[in-house]
């Protein structure tokens, strides 16, 4: 790889992204899996032969890649979605390159100009209250994973966190006597969600009698993996696809749905939405960035919309209108004329 190539990537990484934006880890990997792709690709075709440099880079070979990504026969068979967010890594990168490479702004504008795919977007499942108390009855408490299995579920339910979130809970965050949690969330956003007494209690249960011995280097998490580690984002998915998997064995319903972590962050959205609690206060809890990322739960909840239609209407003109006229009584009619 040209040593150019090589410098600019080493510095995007290491001090543009980590140092001078501030990026979170997991963006990190997200851009360094989609340049590993990138550069994979590129060495399997023309540039193969030859050291990478970075005009070869070029909008043409960018749009390339992104096809490769989406082919499902040659390629990855990528979704719309993950094509935009490899376009998205390369994209920062150029931009870096515009404040550090002289003469790279022709090259970088015509990779800017690449559009975003349009892609509708994915309706996510969540649970019902009947699936919720289901998935929350299948860990067995009577041992110290089952104790930390139903805490962790009844955490993200009750918060609405990410698995990052949960697997980044550290002790000090949580602050039982007021029954509140500080959540650092994307873009070291922090917020504070309350806690049901349930969920303190639960939590104070598997902290004081079945969290394992803590390896140094995870002292202040509050979840424990089983060799004392912390857990990672892949970890606390892994409890809750087993215990998803369990739940839908006995509650047939949620056998057809697609069910994953992020489905008991939807599922506290949805719930919240169903208790007439305010989008602004959901997008607080939640930890969302802006309202438009909360205001999709709205068009989810379709039995939400037929309560308020139901209040809202509909008019009784016509409602009355299209009733077919009986003919009245000579009472009715003079007790309608007595009411005049």
């Amino acid at each position: 790889m040209n040593a150019s190539l090589d410098h600019r990537l080493r510095d995007f990484f290491q001090v543009y992204l980590r140092d001078q934006r501030s990026v979170s880890p997991n963006t990190i990997k997200s851009y360094r899996d989609t340049f590993k792709m990138l550069l994979a690709y590129l060495a399997s075709g023309k540039c193969g032969a030859k050291p990478l440099a970075i005009p070869d880079i070029d909008a043409k070979i960018v749009l390339a890649f992104l096809r490769h990504l989406e082919d499902p026969v040659g390629g990855r068979g990528n979704c719309a979605q993950s094509r935009n967010l490899r376009l998205a890594a390369v994209q920062c990168f150029f931009k870096y390159l515009v404040l550090h490479s002289p003469g790279i702004e022709r090259q970088a504008k015509r990779i800017f100009a690449i559009p975003i795919k349009r892609a509708p977007p994915k309706a996510a499942d969540s649970l019902s209250r009947k699936e919720l108390e289901t998935l929350l009855a299948q860990p067995r408490t009577a041992g110290a994973n089952g104790v930390r299995d139903l805490a962790v579920l009844t955490f993200l339910y009750n918060t609405g966190a990410r698995a990052q979130e949960a697997a980044d809970l550290r002790n000090s965050w949580l602050d039982f006597t007021n029954r509140t949690v500080s959540i650092i969330g994307k873009g070291q956003r922090q917020r504070i969600t309350p806690l049901w007494p349930s969920t303190v209690r639960l939590l104070k249960l598997y902290r004081d009698e079945h969290r394992r011995k803590d390896a140094p280097a995870a002292c202040d998490r509050f979840f424990i993996n089983q060799r004392g580690g912390a857990f990672t984002r892949f970890g606390i998915r892994i409890i809750v696809k087993k215990y998803i998997h369990l739940a839908a064995k006995v509650c047939p319903s949620m056998a057809g749905k697609r069910l994953s972590t992020h489905s008991l962050r939807h599922t506290t959205a949805v719930h919240l939405l169903e208790s007439r609690v305010d989008p602004n206060v959901i997008k607080s809890w939640l930890g969302h960035a802006s309202i438009s990322s909360t205001s999709r739960y709205l068009d989810t909840d379709l039995n939400h919309k037929r309560r308020i239609l139901d209040q809202f209407g509909p008019p009784h003109y016509v409602e009355s209108s299209l009733q077919p006229e009986k003919p009245g009584s000579t009472k009715e009619i003079l007790d309608w004329l007595q009411e005049l």
